[in-house]
């Protein structure tokens, strides 16, 4: 995974997480890392990486989840 791209991850899944008290907070520190990695890449648009990060947002939750175990012979 690209190291530019799992911390913003991680911050998205913390505002997306985030309770009605803490939810203005991260959402801050989602955007920073945001504008932090938009700056590094002067060719890609806010929209256009949203779009992406969403759609990679949902495989990589689905990679965090532990596959389940096998159930034993009979």
């Amino acid at each position: 995974m690209n190291p530019e791209l799992e911390p913003l991850l991680l911050a998205y899944d913390a505002w997306l997480q985030a309770g009605p008290d803490d939810v203005e907070r991260r959402q801050a520190v989602f955007e920073s890392h945001l504008e932090d990695t938009l700056a590094s890449h002067p060719n890609l648009t806010r929209e256009k990486f949203m779009v992406a990060l969403r759609a990679y947002y949902v495989r990589w939750l689905r990679a965090q989840q532990h596959p389940p175990t096998m159930p034993p012979r009979a």
